[in-house]
């Protein structure tokens, strides 16, 4: 079949075609044909896919990658680069559906230009094109596939790529441990799970429903699939009364937020837990600065392995040839235990963190850093 008679079939079939460099997509959907997913080695070697899911609200766009084999070649008298491709479309469908959705794809590459003199070289490594697709909130999750067709000449196959598309963010249940009972000078463990569908990260806010109160932390994915989780302290300061968990589920950049995911008491009590360990990381963003600069003094406060939330912590620093070290600044940790300070060090120090102890839990101190000021 000749160049003219190809390119006017792939655009009646709705096909994106790319020969001459330039690019045209066609919405138009064409028949599926019942062949194998599978790629064919001597025209592309691989085809990745991005991230795919169902998304919440706004269509998401979906990338993939093609590795294209011995794209070029040489003319007859060897004195220029030629194509060995010489078009290039996709489709998209879910596994199961009649139809094939066009996809965008980037141009092949531009010729090479010819030496001034002697023969040509091909270019060296394989030609990757990558394209994208969208998918809508309402498309179904599951196994799709990504298709290729790859021309040379009058001879044409198609590589097939077969991938999972996600599921829409869901929320199915969440639970904070209840009651959470506060004791004078100690500090309460609390518990927050969470199974949501579909996200790839999962944050969430602890708040007093009747007093300015809240603490904000970042879940962790469990070795259960959809199940998050974080374990972090509340003091003898915290809000009495009622609580809410309010939860964000975030993918691909669009988020979903559940209001009221469970509701929760806190209040006073008494109770005879065991002494706990703390620990601190510390760092700085810098080992020397000029004068006037600024230095950020940073880490995170622990209580046993989960983030020392909202811990008051103690910034000390002694002098080049000092033997003491004296208190300089206090910083509150966070909900993850983490906590940041930036100061403008007047003089060669070292720094380190403290957390004093309590009751219930064991002071600690971090290691040491030294700031050149020059």
């Amino acid at each position: 079949m000749r160049k003219g008679m190809r390119l006017l079939l792939a655009t009646a079939t709705g096909a994106a075609v790319f020969a001459t460099g330039t690019a045209t997509a066609f919405a138009t959907q064409t028949k599926a044909a019942a062949v194998a997913c599978d790629l064919t080695a001597a025209d592309v070697t691989a085809i990745t896919v991005s991230d795919a899911y169902i998304p919440p609200k706004d269509d998401a766009t979906i990338g993939f990658e093609a590795t294209l084999k011995d794209a070029w070649k040489l003319s007859a008298d060897k004195k220029a680069v030629e194509r060995n491709i010489t078009a290039v479309t996709a489709e998209f469908q879910r596994v199961g559906e009649t139809t094939w959705n066009s996809a965008t794809i980037e141009a092949l590459p531009a010729i090479p230009a010819p030496p001034s003199s002697g023969d040509a070289t091909l270019p060296t490594g394989d030609v990757k094109l990558k394209g994208s697709f969208k998918v809508t909130k309402d498309n179904k999750e599951g196994k799709w596939q990504v298709r290729l067709h790859v021309s040379r000449g009058a001879a044409a196959n198609d590589s097939c790529k077969e991938f999972q598309v996600g599921s829409q963010i869901k929320f199915v249940s969440a639970s904070v441990t209840d009651p959470i009972v506060l004791n004078s000078g100690d500090d309460t463990q609390v518990s927050v799970r969470a199974n949501i569908l579909g996200a790839t990260s999962v944050t969430a806010r602890l708040f007093s429903n009747d007093q300015n109160d809240s603490v904000d932390l970042e879940l962790s994915e469990s070795g259960t699939a959809n199940q998050w989780y974080k374990e972090t302290w509340f003091d003898d300061d915290f809000a009495t009364g009622s609580w809410t968990l309010e939860l964000t589920a975030t993918r691909g950049g669009q988020s979903v937020k559940f209001e009221k995911a469970d509701n929760f008491w806190v209040q006073t009590g008494s109770s005879k837990a065991k002494k706990a360990k703390s620990k601190i990381a510390f760092d700085v963003s810098a080992n020397k600065v000029k004068k006037g600069k600024k230095v950020r003094l940073y880490g995170t406060a622990y209580r046993g392995s989960s983030g020392y939330s909202g811990k008051m912590v103690e910034l000390h620093y002694k002098k080049k040839g000092s033997s003491s070290w004296k208190f300089a600044y206090f910083v509150k940790a966070n909900g993850s235990g983490k906590f940041s300070k930036t100061v403008k060090p007047k003089f060669d120090a070292y720094w380190r963190a403290e957390v004093s102890g309590t009751s219930k839990t064991y002071g600690a101190k971090s290691g040491s850093e030294f700031v050149d000021v020059r």
